[in-house]
């Protein structure tokens, strides 16, 4: 694929983006019951509602940019311009929910808040994922694209990690560190910035001239949005793709909410030594991306994706038993599941490629002479909110149903018992449910004619 330096700009957006929203992904649960002493309830009712809002809106965001061209920045790069600002400023706010404030109260401000969020990001989210097959349109090269796009999420993702350490050290007023409510602001106000600089070089750096068509005069049809997504369903790849990406997304989704309270309680990892395990994730789901991307090349994508997802699920398998023998195991047991935590890294690192390159040949080879990328963005985005809604609401329930307090410093062991299964059962069962769907796609590169790549040799 031409163009290293649209490539780059397109890439960069993703971080910013990331950074952000991986932050609130990781933390935010923990945060939210254990800083802010908000039932998990209460905070998964918050957050699987703003999922959904974000759900609800991606459709509608989807035929917005593909119908309306906001002047020089077309129709893609000017809602992610507004995206970037909106992202940088209601970001701050989230993280400075005033302590003394009644848990009603605190649950109000969350909750507009993460609704406000989700606005802007589907205002980012949905134009910038639809910009990737603006710019590409070959095989392979949309696995490229999406290579250089997930590298660059993950090094966001990355960046929490590190901030974690940075900003929420043991001290002697907060032994664990987590626990520590100023260095969540102090983090916001790091990835706000980084996010502000990252979205500007996209929007500016991404500019192509395929954005001087002429506007499209459809006018903004919710029973047509309703039955071009049902339509999605009735395509047998489309439905595939929606559902086994959305499925691995679970799988995700609860890792990270539960990730810091599994590491938290169940093992009482200090803030440095998860900082370690999840700046290895990440890490590992980044460099693996050249090698799923030769092998996608080599013996396609459908494999490729395959041997990603069972790799991780042994990675999982393998925490999940030093877990249950951590009291043998002894100090030993947190160089196992470092090693465990990398081998998942290497095999998860397919779920932030391969799909979604994966749906956009099946919109292509579906519709090639559609322009409604923004829109077909929009019903995959849809699909995994609300299965990662459905996910966080659970979650949140299910920590008041094992007993989770977070007025104490050590739960349980019935309660460390609890998060353990909701983590490994929940991942477990999302990955292996998602390999199964996945084994069932047919479509492979013989199935499309190689197109001229449209991105411009700068």
């Amino acid at each position: 694929m031409k163009g290293l330096r649209k490539k780059l700009c397109y890439g960069i957006g993703n971080l910013g983006y990331s950074v952000v929203n991986q932050t609130i992904t990781n933390f935010f649960m923990f945060f939210g019951t254990s800083v802010l002493k908000v039932p998990g309830s209460l905070i998964g009712l918050a957050v699987a509602l703003s999922t959904i809002w974000d759900a609800a809106t991606d459709p509608i965001v989807g035929f917005i940019s593909d119908n309306h061209r906001m002047g020089f920045l077309g129709y893609r790069n000017g809602y992610v311009l507004i995206g970037t600002i909106g992202v940088s400023i209601v970001n701050l706010f989230i993280w400075c929910v005033p302590l003394n404030l009644s848990v009603g109260v605190k649950f109000v401000w969350v909750l507009i808040c993460l609704l406000l969020n989700e606005t802007f990001c589907t205002l980012y989210s949905t134009p910038y994922g639809a910009l990737c097959g603006d710019l590409v349109s070959d095989y392979n090269d949309r696995t490229e694209i999406q290579i250089y796009k997930t590298i660059f999420f993950i090094l966001g993702m990355v960046l929490p990690s590190i901030l974690l350490y940075i900003f929420l050290p043991n001290t002697t007023q907060y032994p664990q560190g987590q626990l520590n409510p100023y260095g969540y602001r102090n983090i916001a106000i790091v990835c706000s910035c980084i996010m502000l600089v990252c979205g500007m070089i996209c929007v500016f750096g991404t500019l192509t001239r395929q954005d001087k068509k002429v506007e499209s005069t459809e006018k903004f049809s919710l029973k047509h949005l309703l039955i071009s997504y049902a339509q999605c369903f009735k395509n047998y790849h489309l439905r595939l793709v929606i559902i086994g990406y959305s499925l691995s997304m679970i799988s995700s989704a609860i890792l990270t909410s539960v990730g810091l309270h599994f590491f938290t309680y169940c093992f009482k990892y200090s803030s440095l030594q998860i900082t370690i395990l999840l700046t290895a994730l990440l890490l590992f789901m980044a460099i693996s991306q050249p090698f799923w991307y030769k092998l996608s090349k080599r013996d396609d994508k459908k494999p490729a994706l395959l041997s990603g997802l069972l790799v991780a699920i042994i990675g999982v398998i393998i925490i999940m038993l030093s877990y249950v023998f951590k009291d043998m195991l002894g100090n030993i047991s947190f160089y196992i599941i470092f090693l465990a935590i990398c081998v998942v890294g290497v095999g998860s690192g397919t779920l932030y490629s391969l799909p979604a390159s994966m749906y956009l040949d099946v919109a292509e080879y579906s519709n090639p002479d559609k322009n409604n990328g923004a829109t077909m963005q929009s019903y995959l985005t849809f699909s995994y909110n609300i299965a990662n809604a459905t996910a966080l609401f659970l979650v949140g329930v299910l920590l008041d149903v094992i007993k989770f307090n977070p007025n104490l410093t050590t739960q349980s062991r019935p309660t460390q018992t609890g998060i353990s299964i909701i983590l490994f059962l929940g991942v477990l069962i999302s990955l292996i449910s998602s390999f199964l769907v996945f084994s069932k796609y047919k479509l492979k590169q013989k199935n499309f004619n190689k197109e001229s790549d449209k991105i411009d040799n700068d």
